[in-house]
């Protein structure tokens, strides 16, 4: 039976395969640049790879992404650094050697700052204002046109004259109780408990 030599990669040393030792002249080549017969241990964590240290296999960390058959990075431990500036919009960072995580990553996205939840909540509340006043002049039309909503205010206007106002002050009414709402909110939490509906 043959020698397995187990392949690391030259670079990291990282543990990459296993395959039989070559035999030359009927005679195993087991002293190799970038294999050892020493098998690696057999019980590796995930999120883990054996690394050679040039006399025994160490189990470490490995957060690196790993490149598929298609040449596509894949996996590996996203990560953000407050410290250095990294915020809600930063991309993540992945590591590209062997190691634990840089001091003070996290591994989930950096929550957006209250001002920007709400300024997003707040055009939500005031599209979906717009979208009510359209609503209930077209209604069941569910993508009028600008024509159509412009006939339909005519209308309501021709039978009631306050029609038009009195639904305009009722949606706007209702978007600024929701904006004076938002701007109320302490934390996150209150933001949610701010539902954006309209009576239609």
């Amino acid at each position: 039976m043959s020698t397995t030599m187990y392949i690391f990669d030259l670079t990291s040393s990282a543990l990459t395969g296993s395959r039989p030792a070559q035999v030359v002249g009927g005679k195993e080549l087991t002293d190799c640049a970038n294999a050892t017969p020493v098998a690696p241990p057999a019980d590796i964590p995930d999120g883990h790879t054996a690394r050679w240290t040039g006399s025994a296999w160490e189990v470490v960390e490995d957060h690196r992404q790993h490149m598929d058959s298609t040449g596509t990075k894949q996996g590996g431990t996203p990560y953000w650094l407050p410290a250095d500036g990294d915020d809600y919009a930063s991309p993540p960072r992945y590591m590209e050697a062997l190691g634990p995580l840089p001091k003070g990553a996290v591994t989930e996205r950096p929550a957006k700052p209250l001002a920007v939840l709400k300024a997003e909540k707040e055009r939500e509340i005031r599209s979906a204002c717009d979208a009510a006043i359209v609503a209930s002049l077209t209604m069941p039309t569910t993508t009028p046109s600008t024509a159509e909503v412009a006939v339909a205010a005519a209308s309501l206007a021709g039978i009631d004259p306050d029609g038009p106002d009195t639904l305009l002050a009722l949606h706007t009414a209702r978007r600024d109780e929701l904006l004076a709402a938002v701007a109320a909110a302490m934390s996150p939490a209150d933001l949610a408990d701010v539902v954006v509906s309209y009576a239609i």
